[in-house]
C-alpha cells in the first residue's frame, strides 16, 4: 500500500505536529510554575526562555547545513527523536527529585538546539510536498500549530499539576513526540531535486544562507523590515503581563482572559488565512498587517485601562500575525530553490529568534530603571505623557507599549515606500522546477 503524499501527507504530519506542541506548551507552563515556586525569581525565568532562543540562535547556521544535506524526512525525525530524548531525561531528573535549576537551563539549550533543525526542515518540507498554490494553507495550519495550543494547554496543564504533579505532563510530552514521528514516517516526502549535486564544505554551508539572502537585495529589505517588527515585538511582548498586573493591582483573572481572547483571534487569523485565495500581492498585505499590529495591537494596548481595549488589542495582535508570518513565508517558498532552503531558512530563523533576546533584555531594564520612576514623577515625560498613558503603576510600560507601536507603524510605512520591498515578488523571480528528465521512448523503425 502506497505512503500518503502530497497535501494529505503534509496533513497527517500536522496533526503529529499539533498534538506534540501541545504536550510542549504544557511542559512549558509547568515548568514555569516549578521555577517560580523554587525561585520567585523573575530573572530565573527569563534566563531560561534566554537559553531557549539564544541556543536557537547559536545553532541556526549549523542546522541549515545538516537540512540540505540531510534529507527532510531525516532532519524532521532527528529533532524529534532530540526532543524525545530531553523530555526522558528530565522525567528522570523529577523522578528521583534530583532536578536541579541549571538542569533546566541546559534542557532549554538542547531544546533551543533542536528547534533550529525542526522548523526551518518544516518550512523547507512545505514546497517540497504540494505545488506552489498550497503553500499559503500550509503556513496558516502551521501557525495554528503555534497558537491553538495556548487555548487550551494551560487549563490541562494546571488540572494536571493539581491531581498529579509534573511528572504525567512530561510523559504525555514525549508520548506526543512519540505520535509526531510516527506521523512522518507513514507518509512520503520527496526528495529534494538536486540535492545531491552541490558539493560545498561545512563552513561555506553555514554561511551560505546569509551570503544568499544578501546577495539578492529585494529579499534583504524583505529581512529587515521583518527582523525589526519582530525586534519591536519582542521588546512589547516581554511586558505585555507585567501591564496588565500591574494597573489592575494582580487581577489574574483580567490577565486570563486578555490571554485567552487573543489565542482565539490566532486561530481566527490562522484559519481566515487557510481558506483564502492566495492575494496576487502578498507583501502588501504583509506591510497592511504589520499597520494594524503595530497600532491597534501596540498602541491601543499601552493607552488601554480596561478589560475591553487591552482584550482588543491583543485580538488583533493574534490575528494579524499569521497574516504577517504565513504570507511572508510563501513568498520565500516561492522564490528560494528548495535544495537551498534548509540554509536560507536556517539564516532567516537565526534573525527572527535574535530579535527576542534582544527585546527581552532590553524591555525590562528600560521599564524599570527608565521609563516607569520618570512617569510617577514630576519629570518632563509624566507632564508629556501623563494624559496619554497616565501616571500611576504601569504608566512607563503603556508609554513604551505607544513608542513600539509608533515605531512599528513607521517600519510598515517604510515598507510601503521602498519598492524592493513593495515589488519583491516581480523583483525576484519564483523558482520554477526544472522539468524532469525521461527516457526517450524507443523509436519505430523507419518503413523502406
Amino acid at each position: 500500500m502506497p505512503k500518503p503524499s502530497g497535501f494529505g501527507a503534509f496533513t497527517i504530519m500536522w496533526v503529529g505536529q499539533l498534538l506534540s506542541a501541545l504536550g510542549t506548551r504544557m511542559t512549558n507552563f509547568a515548568l514555569s510554575i516549578w521555577v517560580w515556586q523554587h525561585t520567585g525569581s523573575a530573572t530565573a525565568m527569563a534566563l531560561m526562555m534566554f537559553c531557549g532562543f539564544g541556543s536557537t540562535v547559536l545553532f541556526s547556521p549549523i542546522a541549515g547545513s545538516l537540512i540540505d544535506k540531510w534529507s527532510r524526512k531525516t532532519s524532521i525525525i532527528v529533532s524529534e527523536i532530540g526532543s524525545i530524548a530531553v523530555t526522558f531525561i528530565l522525567l528522570a531528573l523529577f523522578l528521583t527529585d534530583s532536578t536541579e535549576l541549571w538542569h533546566l537551563y541546559l534542557v532549554n539549550v538542547l531544546t533551543g538546539a533542536l528547534l533550529a533543525i525542526q522548523g526551518p526542515a518544516f518550512g523547507a518540507t512545505i514546497a517540497l510536498m504540494m505545488e506552489k498554490g498550497k503553500f499559503l494553507r500550509a503556513n496558516a495550519m502551521m501557525w495554528s500549530v503555534k497558537s491553538f495550543p495556548v487555548i487550551f494547554a494551560p487549563a490541562f496543564a494546571a488540572t494536571l499539576l493539581g491531581l498529579t504533579g509534573i511528572k504525567l505532563i512530561l510523559l504525555i510530552d514525549g508520548l506526543t513526540y512519540v505520535a509526531a514521528i510516527i506521523t512522518v514516517l507513514v507518509v512520503t516526502i520527496p526528495r529534494v531535486p538536486g540535492q545531491d549535486r552541490e558539493k560545498t564544505t561545512f563552513w561555506q554551508d553555514c554561511v551560505f544562507g546569509f551570503r544568499y539572502i544578501v546577495e539578492r537585495p529585494p529579499l534583504l529589505a524583505v529581512q529587515i523590515v521583518l527582523f525589526s517588527i519582530s525586534l519591536l515585538a519582542a521588546l512589547a511582548w516581554a511586558l505585555i503581563v507585567p501591564l496588565v498586573l500591574a494597573r489592575t493591582l494582580g487581577d489574574e483573572g483580567t490577565l486570563g482572559l486578555v490571554q485567552s481572547i487573543g489565542a482565539v483571534g490566532g486561530v481566527l487569523g490562522g484559519t481566515l488565512l487557510a481558506f483564502m485565495r492566495p492575494p496576487r500581492r502578498k507583501m502588501l498585505v504583509v506591510l497592511g498587517a504589520i499597520l494594524v499590529f503595530s497600532i491597534v495591537g501596540r498602541i491601543l494596548y499601552g493607552v488601554g485601562d480596561g478589560l475591553i481595549a487591552w482584550a482588543a488589542a491583543m485580538f488583533f495582535v493574534e490575528l494579524t500575525i499569521p497574516f504577517i508570518d504565513g504570507l511572508a513565508q510563501t513568498i520565500w517558498q516561492e522564490k528560494v530553490d528548495p535544495a537551498v532552503q534548509g540554509r536560507v531558512f536556517a539564516a532567516r530563523n537565526f534573525f527572527e529568534n535574535l530579535s527576542v533576546p534582544i527585546g527581552f533584555a532590553a524591555a525590562g531594564p528600560l521599564v524599570d530603571k527608565v521609563l516607569e520612576p520618570a512617569m510617577r514623577g514630576d519629570t518632563a515625560l509624566a507632564d508629556t505623557f501623563g494624559w496619554l498613558v497616565g501616571t500611576g503603576p504601569g504608566s512607563g510600560i503603556g508609554l513604551l507599549f505607544v513608542v513600539v507601536g509608533v515605531l512599528g507603524a513607521g517600519v510598515g510605512v517604510a515598507g510601503f515606500l521602498s519598492r524592493n520591498v513593495r515589488e519583491v515578488e516581480t523583483l525576484v523571480p519564483d523558482h520554477e522546477p526544472e522539468p524532469e528528465v525521461k527516457p526517450l521512448d524507443r523509436q519505430p523503425a523507419l518503413a523502406d
